[in-house]
């Protein structure tokens, strides 16, 4: 029922969807996550304060380290980044790419990122490939799914549309929805794994012009993604990280500073998370 909600307000009214998402996590951590019990000291050994003395007070100080570490890092920074608004991007309301999102049967729309993604393609005279991470698995055993009613390439079939030269790459975990059509190819990728990321860091060496993280939304398989990124993006070519969220921006923003030789970064939100488009440099 929950979840017949949540697409119910996704489909028909967005704008509130997106701006309901601190409530709406708020429900999920306080009613429908697992309960576990955990070693705190064994399991975050590296927040854990070394030295002797009561057991609780340790774990509440390692707990009190886990919370604010990112903050604590960034007051470190004299860096201020200004963080701007999806719709603001473009003033033309026809959103032909938006509309091909919503026609395929991806959210991109919903959440206003055919408005970025537009900003960004007219930036290029030519993009000769685009590489999305994440194709959107309807296999609801795979974590970060779109649930049994989503469509797999959706938003794969609305570039090639849009970007009629373009040849298009998906690379996705969930190898039960790979497929090839006319300028669309999808391969394997674990956005965990050393090998996969070696793997296509070698195949597309520099030959990348959009880079798309749609895939986990973690902030371990997104720090991959920037090395991935590293590696295959030609100079000036761009790489969007989706879907940040709200609670998670300041760890980001440290990863952002640590390759800030490597890549401009602009900052952008639809209300309900946060999205990061960072520039090659060479």
């Amino acid at each position: 029922m929950i979840n017949l909600l949540r697409l119910f307000l996704k489909k028909y009214t967005p704008k509130l969807y997106n701006r309901s998402q601190p409530i709406r996590n708020f429900i999920f951590k306080s009613f429908f996550t697992k309960k576990s019990q955990l070693n705190i000291l064994k399991e975050f050994s590296e927040f854990a304060p070394n030295v002797s003395g009561d057991i609780d007070k340790k774990i509440d100080t390692t707990i009190y380290n886990i919370q604010n570490i990112s903050k604590s890092l960034l007051d470190l920074s004299s860096s201020n980044k200004k963080i701007r608004e999806f719709h603001t991007l473009d003033g033309n309301e026809k959103r032909e790419l938006g509309n091909l999102f919503y026609n395929y049967g991806s959210d991109k729309k919903t959440h206003e990122y055919d408005y970025l993604y537009k900003y960004v393609i007219e930036k290029f005279e030519k993009i000769d490939l685009l590489i999305e991470i994440g194709i959107g698995s309807n296999n609801t055993d795979v974590l970060s799914n779109m649930s049994e009613r989503g469509k797999p390439g959706a938003s794969l079939r609305a570039f090639r549309d849009y970007l009629s030269e373009s040849k298009i790459i998906g690379l996705e975990y969930d190898k039960s929805v790979l497929f090839f059509e006319d300028r669309i190819e999808t391969y394997f990728y674990d956005q965990h794994s050393k090998e996969s990321i070696n793997e296509i860091s070698k195949k597309y060496n520099k030959q990348v012009d959009i880079l798309i993280d749609d895939g986990l939304h973690s902030i371990i398989a997104n720090i991959n993604t920037i090395k991935l990124a590293k590696n295959v993006l030609k100079p000036d070519g761009y790489l969007i990280i989706e879907d940040i969220g709200i609670d998670s921006l300041n760890l980001f923003n440290i990863a952002f500073e640590l390759v800030a030789y490597d890549f401009s970064l602009e900052l952008f939100t639809n209300n309900s998370c946060y999205a990061a488009c960072l520039k090659r440099i060479e």
